[in-house]
């Protein structure tokens, strides 16, 4: 049965298939509905393929003679058995079977075809009508014929990996060239269409609309790019995307186009492997955690800069710089080019589902140092809820030259004391403690946040009968944190600390986050005094770009893309004060350009539902 939605590649018989006739007993006719089905194909993105028992320059000669020959590619013409050329055609093109429709006129051929592909489309000669009705329907959406050219692209890099000795050397021939873009509400459509078509190495399988990527584009939360690829055989235009929220690939996507050449290890690990659950097979394997070394990774303002090739090579050396804390740090990473080369401990969610928030909490990094491993392996044993991360002392162990973080998680999280030994950790809004029997059902519920953690009343009780709730850390408390990461960082290491918003939000609909301006003006007072008084701390100062209500975007603690494209601006003017290099930021015409569409936005969506679409 034919499936004409799933087709992407038809494999056509020649001899009273494509033509009539057989041309080795003398001439053939081709239908003129046959040469206009291969034109409406390839203006509709369906590539055409040849598997034919002939002599491969008759053949060629023939398709000539009507100009199309050029619109076949991966063309296999010879004597041989046909079901294994039709499996390896199938291959080179990095296709599955159940996309690929072989026409033959031969039964005995439509079978062993049949056998060797598993999946495939079959039709006869006669079914080929049936085709010419519905490519003359439907909507040409490739009428400059980009499919076409991408595979003919690969084939020429398929004939030209045969001279090298292995497949690393001729990737490190090719000139991989990558680049990671941010703008992705400009190009919604070839995303939209990735993500419908992408199967083989579509690593989530979520198959978005076009408004809810136009929404989640929108989203400060969410971290959002797509990849466009080429190399010395041409340009593949786009062809991955990523969208990532609180650590977790919400979608990562790759066109097989670019099967082997570890565009997706390299994106994977450039996003320093965030959490990806894995929905059915994919044809690639993202164990390893090195950066491939045979792609360059460009800069994404597309001005033809010199190619960054991986962190070994970029400005920044490894280890150099620690980005550690919540969402507030991470939004900066779209506009700072080769972020890559930074360390960072952000907020994350393990397998488990549980969202890890207190990685950047002044307690934790106090604690991280603090304790002893066997007080660290008591807290991880006996409440469920922690994590070895929580307490990651990479700050102190790296002689990083600038580590940055964020005082959003002790201005939220209530902090618990054992009460025998005095181990502390933080978890949850202070707002509803849990050791507090009033809370529990609420918490059990899921009524409050609980970061995605399933309590039962036995967890409860269990952890109120160790553990104490002392409150959410004091602007007083959090200074002498301060005081103590600084005084055990490496010696010439900047501290760098952003401050919490200070504009009153007209739109919270949050208890826990009542006053919460108030409470971020404190806090950055004692902190802007302990700045002045302390030899290499720096501040990011939010308030600085927060003008009305306009700056905000759907939360007390999330802000529109220029304010974060500011912060980026100050952030890369520290580290290059403190290292003595030179980044820059993202062009701030790009910029304009988002903002002006955060802007018309509603008003688009608007316009949309007025006229039904």
């Amino acid at each position: 049965m034919i499936h004409f939605d799933r087709i992407k590649l038809i494999i056509w018989d020649m001899d009273d298939t494509f033509w009539n006739g057989i041309i080795s007993e003398g001439d053939v006719i081709v239908p003129e509905n046959h040469l206009t089905l291969i034109n409406n194909l390839t203006d509709y993105g369906i590539v055409n393929s040849i598997c034919s028992k002939n002599d491969y320059s008759v053949v060629k000669n023939e398709l000539e003679k009507y100009n199309i020959f050029d619109q076949f590619v991966f063309a296999s013409v010879n004597w041989e058995p046909k079901g294994n050329r039709v499996k390896h055609i199938i291959e080179d093109m990095h296709l599955r079977a159940e996309n690929v429709l072989f026409i033959d006129d031969n039964h005995s051929n439509r079978e062993e075809v049949r056998f060797m592909c598993p999946g495939i489309m079959i039709a006869a000669e006669n079914e080929i009508d049936d085709l010419c009705e519905y490519a003359k329907n439907a909507e040409h959406k490739d009428t400059g014929h980009k499919r076409l050219h991408q595979y003919q692209l690969l084939e020429e890099k398929k004939n030209e990996s045969s001279q090298f000795e292995s497949n690393i050397e001729f990737l490190k021939h090719s000139n991989i060239r990558l680049n990671i873009c941010h703008d992705c509400d400009t190009q919604v459509d070839r995303i939209h269409d990735l993500l419908l078509r992408a199967n083989q190495l579509n690593f989530t399988k979520k198959r978005s609309s076009k408004e809810e990527l136009q929404a989640m584009f929108a989203d400060s939360s969410v971290a959002c790019g797509y990849i466009e690829v080429s190399d010395k055989f041409g340009d593949y235009g786009i062809v991955g995307f990523y969208a990532v929220q609180n650590n977790r690939l919400i979608h990562f996507t790759f066109s097989c186009r670019t099967l082997g050449m570890g565009i997706e290890q390299y994106v994977y690990n450039f996003l320093h492997r965030p959490q990806l659950d894995q929905v059915g097979e994919v044809i690639s394997d993202l164990s390893s955690t090195e950066l491939p070394d045979w792609i360059n990774q460009m800069d994404d303002e597309k001005d033809n800069k010199a190619p960054v090739k991986n962190n070994a090579d970029s400005q920044i050396k490894e280890h150099t710089v620690l980005v550690k804390g919540p969402c507030d740090l991470f939004q900066l990473y779209p506009y700072i080019p080769h972020a890559s080369a930074f360390d960072t401990e952000f907020t994350h969610t393990l397998d488990n589902g549980l969202t890890i928030e207190s990685t950047g909490h002044t307690t934790h990094i106090v604690e991280s140092l603090h304790l002893t491993k066997d007080q660290k392996d008591l807290i991880v044993s006996e409440v469920p809820f922690a994590d070895y991360s929580m307490y990651c002392d990479n700050i102190f162990k790296i002689p990083y030259k600038v580590v940055f973080i964020s005082i959003l998680t002790d201005a939220n999280l209530g902090v618990y004391q054992r009460k025998e030994t005095g181990e502390k950790l933080a978890f949850l809004e202070y707002i509803h403690p849990i050791t507090d029997p009033a809370n529990w059902d609420k918490l059990i519920s899921k009524e409050y946040s609980t970061a995605n953690f399933t309590f039962t009343k036995e967890i409860l009780e269990q952890f109120a009968e160790k553990y104490e709730f002392i409150g959410r850390n004091s602007p007083e408390q959090i200074v002498e944190n301060l005081r103590y990461i600084k005084a055990h960082l490496n010696k010439d290491c900047t501290l760098v600390i952003m401050l919490g918003g200070e504009l009153y939000y007209e739109k919270n609909t949050f208890e826990a986050y009542k006053d919460r301006h108030i409470v971020h003006k404190k806090i950055n007072e004692a902190i802007r005094r302990f700045a002045v008084d302390t030899d290499n701390v720096r501040l990011l100062d939010v308030n600085k770009y927060l003008v009305d209500q306009s700056s905000f975007y759907d939360h007390f603690n999330h802000y529109i893309k220029p304010v974060y494209y500011q912060l980026a601006h100050d952030m890369i003017e520290i580290i290059n004060e403190c290292t003595g290099e030179s980044y820059k930021e993202k062009s701030k015409l790009k910029m304009i350009v988002i903002r002006m569409k955060e802007i018309l936005a509603p008003y688009y969506y608007a316009f949309r539902k007025l006229i039904g679409r």
